[in-house]
């Protein structure tokens, strides 16, 4: 088989093996703000049609993660992971401030994704994603929205600071074990 052919088939193979996800869709006059939640998101993005929150829509779940962060959310999020999280958290969808209470304090860089039923608001169903930058210690964050229904948990990828000097530090012990290891054992002539 000549180049070129054996080419293209590699590049048709790899097309109908990859995938194909639609784009996801917006509620008709739904919105996000960083404003709404309180304490108040570092981004948001969605209100995105229906539950996302569910192991079928995890393509999209992965997507609107590409767009609250504005570029590739890596690594993928695999719904084994989120679906624990779900216990995490509690509050009543006829609540006006949507306020929800975390099972365990929280802090740093999390992203929450919720599910918002219609609570009249002609919205119908509705997900948004926030990444929250929270301070140590939060317990709660008051959504201002009614009509909370469900929510998921995403640590964010980038490590806290402390996280980065913990690694560095553990890095360098491992360092020092090796390089006094290497100064005790005799040399051989």
């Amino acid at each position: 088989m000549k180049f070129p052919l054996k080419s293209t088939l590699a590049v048709v193979a790899l097309c109908a093996a990859t995938p194909s996800m639609a784009a996801l869709t917006l509620v008709n006059g739904g919105t996000c703000s960083t404003t709404t939640p309180n304490p108040d998101a570092t981004a948001c993005a969605g209100a995105y049609v229906g539950n996302l929150l569910n192991n079928d829509s995890i393509g999209d779940i992965n997507l609107a993660l590409d767009a609250l962060v504005g570029g590739n959310y890596t690594p993928d999020v695999l719904w084994s992971a989120l679906d624990p999280t779900k216990a995490m958290v509690s509050g009543s969808g006829d609540d006006p401030t949507g306020t929800i209470t975390f099972q365990q304090a929280l802090s740093g860089n999390v992203i929450l994704g919720v599910h918002f039923g219609d609570a009249g608001t002609g919205l119908g169903d509705r997900t948004i994603f926030y990444l929250l930058n929270l301070a140590p210690g939060t317990t709660s964050l008051a959504l201002n929205t009614q009509g909370f229904s469900d929510a998921v948990f995403i640590a964010d990828a980038v490590p806290e600071p402390e996280t980065w000097a913990m690694m560095l530090l553990g890095f360098g012990a491992i360092g020092f074990a090796i390089r006094r290891g290497k100064a005790r054992r005799p040399r051989l002539a």
